[in-house]
């Protein structure tokens, strides 16, 4: 993955981006690539990893969690059931993790289990603009084909592409 630096609302965040596929080690820790935690400035090498609505993961650094943490309406006793379970998704869920010297973050079980990782403890790491997602193979290969070929707007991708 690599990281570039743009202006994106009120200041400097960074846009993860491109895809690659690792393996977990015998201690269910990920190495994020060395790449990706060099462009990141020192005080935002904590991230916080959480449940996605699309059942991955999504490792952000802790600022863009706290920034995302903070639209949230912090109340679990008022809203519709949907609020809430966006919200126990996304706060129930969260770990802080911070990088080894080697640069490993360790997975948690719960979350190991959330994103439905084989046997084969393969993982999809995939940037998508201020967050990074990981993934099962068999889930990203499939939420990937489901997307294929359009955006949000209805755009294709061939036509975005210019």
């Amino acid at each position: 993955l690599a990281a570039v630096d743009v202006r994106f609302r009120t200041g400097m965040v960074e846009v993860f981006r491109g895809a690659s596929t690792h393996k977990l080690d015998d201690k269910a820790r990920l190495i994020v690539p060395k790449r990706l935690l060099d462009r990141l400035p020192a005080v935002d090498t904590n991230f916080v990893l959480t449940a996605s609505q699309d059942r991955c993961l999504l490792l952000l650094p802790k600022s863009a969690f706290d920034a995302k943490a903070g639209e949230f309406d912090i109340d679990p006793l008022g809203g519709d059931a949907d609020r809430c379970s966006r919200l126990r998704r996304f706060l129930g869920h969260a770990e802080d993790v911070k990088p080894d010297k080697t640069g490993r973050i360790l997975i948690p079980e719960v979350l190991r289990g959330f994103m439905g990782i084989g046997k084969d403890r393969e993982v999809i790491v995939v940037g998508t603009g201020n967050a990074i997602e990981l993934w099962a193979p068999e889930r990203w290969n499939r939420a990937r084909d489901d997307g294929a070929g359009s955006l949000s707007d209805g755009t294709t991708v061939e036509s975005a592409a210019g």
